[in-house]
């Protein structure tokens, strides 16, 4: 009889860690933003699994995520800008240690251009602007300049900015994807 009530007890518990376990990411997104995903993975090569975590970890991409693209891309490309402008700081920080590194100051100028280019995308999309999604595209420019000069200098970035670059990289992409669908959803309606 001890031995029965232990296996009870035991597959109990383990029903009850199965069910207090967190859910996958992509189960907690919605349809929507699992969507955005996959096109961004199909699109530029990102990783489904790392778009689907950065976008449900954010409380306002998951509270404008129920069906409502134009929301999703707002809020998107607010923190695209945000996460631009922090790395910027990064490397204006990174420069300050690393004195006479023309690479990171190249670098800290960029990202202070993808800050600001993020920020018209979303003017864009605001103003619902046929334009947005060449605006979105161009960010990559700055990004590569930046690239190009640690590369030509032979700067290795500690880890806090690789992740941060990292992460920019997968909202410019993110972006570039639904700024590229809501244009279509815009040319769309106006035939209409």
């Amino acid at each position: 009889m001890d031995s029965q009530l232990s296996y009870v007890l035991f597959f109990a518990f383990f029903l009850l860690f199965l069910s207090s376990s967190p859910a996958p990411a992509d189960a907690r997104a919605s349809p929507l933003l699992r969507s955005v995903c996959k096109q961004t993975r199909d699109s530029f090569h990102q990783n489904y699994t790392e778009c689907v975590k950065t976008l449900s970890s954010d409380a306002r991409i998951r509270s404008s995520a129920s069906n409502d693209l134009k929301d999703v891309a707002i809020n998107v490309l607010e923190i695209a800008a945000e996460t631009a402008t922090d790395t910027q700081e990064l490397f204006n920080s990174y420069l300050q240690m690393e004195t006479g590194t023309k690479a990171i100051q190249q670098c800290a100028q960029s990202y202070g251009s993808v800050a600001s280019a993020f920020q018209g995308t979303l003017e864009g999309v605001k103003e619902e602007d046929d334009m947005v999604n060449y605006t979105a595209a161009r960010i990559v420019d700055s990004i590569v300049v930046c690239e190009k000069a640690l590369s030509s200098d032979g700067v290795e970035l500690p880890q806090t900015i690789s992740n941060r670059v990292h992460l920019v990289r997968l909202y410019k992409d993110i972006g570039c994807t639904v700024t590229s669908q809501l244009v279509s959803i815009w040319l769309r309606a106006r035939k209409h």
